[in-house]
């Protein structure tokens, strides 16, 4: 296992991310690391329907508490699920080891119970993203992340 690899809580706040960062931030003393708004978002990239409502909505963000990464943003990650507690919570394993998180992927895709919610793929943020959902309905992102060395 490398050295960077790291498993962090995702959770999906259904448009109430901003919020709940900074209720983060004033009861944990959480320390932002990164925050990316549709609005940034649709800069890098066009399909993105930006409309007054969502243009200042969280596509990303990332906390520190105490040494624990918190990422918050607005969607769940099976954006074609209504949102419901329960399934606004994911975890996000992640690593500067991109043969790392290609093994992680193709080993849970052999188990036939493993749902591919998203194939893992290069996108605009990472060489290798994808999610699935484990056969205990644990909805898991696998992403490489070389800010992680």
């Amino acid at each position: 296992m490398s050295a960077t690899l790291e498993v962090a809580i995702f959770l999906s706040m259904n448009g109430n991310a901003q919020e709940a960062i900074h209720f983060y931030e004033n009861h944990f003393n959480a320390e932002e690391l990164l925050l990316v708004t549709y609005q940034d978002m649709a800069k890098r990239d066009s399909s993105i329907q930006l409309t007054d409502e969502n243009k200042n909505y969280i596509s990303h963000s990332v906390l520190l508490i105490g040494r624990t990464k918190v990422m918050i943003a607005e969607d769940t990650m099976n954006i074609s699920e209504e949102y419901t507690v329960g399934n606004n919570t994911s975890l996000c394993i992640q690593s500067a080891d991109l043969e790392e998180i290609e093994h992680f992927y193709n080993s849970l895709i052999t188990d036939d119970r493993v749902k591919i919610i998203v194939p893992l793929s290069n996108n605009m943020f990472s060489k290798a993203y994808g999610i699935i959902e484990d056969p205990f309905g644990i909805q898991i992102q696998l992403m490489f992340d070389d800010r992680l060395q």
